[in-house]
Formats: structure tokens, sequence, C-alpha cells
């Protein structure tokens, strides 16, 4: 299987008062295209740095990290740029929709930035707010909507552009319990219909979930899935 997400060796810091803080150290992690991985760890522990920079948020200090066959490292911030739109579709906790939009509007906007056509935006945005059950909500602002259905919203956007990558920060950490196993039931269904799925999470329930387990530590990665079904006793 190929790999998509390549990264060898990564290193992190971050600028302290009085010393660089060691964020992530010596990190090399492969996922494959279609796979679903969960990434796991207290909080501190980098798992959310790592996840900005395999979503081209951020560039690691040293090291390697091939994206799709790209060299991230060697790219421009505006190449970058263009690689975020068309490769990755982001779901974050806290939503993160305009609130003066309506839903239909939110999930255009990475395909405005696409410099995608009116018409094709249209029907881009109605499939996937009808994949993902709020083809009722098209004109509906999220103040108008809940928690999960603002998250949904999210998903579509996420997907409105057809990114072979979907990265997930805490998608459930907002939501009730309810809200929360629908959203699971749809990324899971995205990710059985060959999306690559990356999800960060606290939640062991959420973890199971997924093929491979990546538990970070103090900034390593001091667990995956291979030894999690190895080593039982391990306390994650």
């Amino acid at each position: 299987m190929k790999h998509l997400i390549e990264l060898n060796n990564i290193d992190k810091y971050y600028k302290g008062k009085n010393c660089d803080l060691h964020v992530l150290k010596d990190i090399s992690l492969m996922i494959n295209e279609g796979e679903f991985a969960a990434i796991t760890g207290s909080s501190g522990s980098g798992k959310s740095t790592l996840m900005n920079i395999i979503g081209c948020l951020d560039i690691p200090d040293s090291g390697s990290y091939t994206l799709g066959g790209v060299n991230i490292m060697k790219t421009t911030d505006k190449k970058r740029a263009y690689l975020r739109n068309r490769k990755i579709g982001f779901i974050f906790q806290g939503f993160n929709l305009i609130h003066a939009l309506t839903a239909m509007e939110n999930v255009q906007l990475p395909l405005i930035y696409r410099g995608v056509p009116y018409r094709e935006r249209q029907i881009a945005a109605r499939r996937a707010l009808r994949l993902v059950g709020l083809e009722n909500r098209l004109d509906h602002k999220p103040y108008e909507l809940s928690g999960g259905q603002q998250q949904r919203v999210a998903i579509a956007r996420a997907i409105a552009s057809d990114p072979p990558v979907i990265l997930a920060d805490e998608p459930t950490g907002s939501l009730d319990s309810q809200s929360g196993k629908l959203v699971l039931e749809i990324l899971t269904a995205l990710n059985h219909k060959g999306r690559t799925l990356v999800i960060i999470t606290h939640d062991e329930n959420v973890a199971a979930l997924a093929q491979r387990r990546i538990y970070i530590k103090d900034g390593k990665i001091a667990a995956s899935s291979d030894l999690f079904n190895n080593q039982r006793n391990m306390t994650v």
C-alpha cells in the first residue's frame, strides 16, 4: 500500500522566554492511503503540533515530510497553502464556522479559494451537506443549528472539495454522546469510501475505532498500534 504521509526524524522547537521548548522529538511516521489513524496523548504531549505539521499549517525545524509525493520542506508558503486547500480537509473541535454565513456559504468557502465557478460550488456544497444529512438546513446560520449540526457542516466543508486527507482535531470533544456518535459514523463511512482519516483524540472510545493508534508522550511516539497489540499491559 502506498504511503500518503511520510514523516522522518521530525523535530520541532518553540521559542521560550529562557530557552527553546523541544515539542516534537525525532518523530518518524508513515500513514497509508485510505488508512484511519488516531493520534492520542495527554495535553501538552505534542499531538496538536504534530497535526499542524501534517496539515501544512506549520513546518518542522528538522527532518523531512512528504505529502502525496511532495517534499513539504522544500515548498514555499504559497505552495503549502495550495496543498492545504487541495489535499487536506480540516475538522476542528470548535467548528470554526463563520456565523454571518449560512451552511451553504460556509461549505463553499474552500471552493471559493480554489476558484471553483459558482455553479460547481453550489453542486458540490449541496452534495456534501446531503452526505451529512443536512440537506434541509442549507440556509441556516450556525447560531440556528445545534452543536452536532454545526460539526456536520464543518465535515461537509472539509469534504466538499474531495480532498484525499481528512484531519480532525477532537471532532467530538464539544458534542453530546448522540451527536458525537453520528459524527463518528459519518467520518468512518468516509474512510470506508477511501478517504485517509487522521484524528486527534483523548477519547479511548474514538481511538478504538481507528485501524491504527499512535500514542504521543513528551514529544515522542511512545507506542503505535503494533506495540498496543503486543504490550497490552501498557498504560495509555
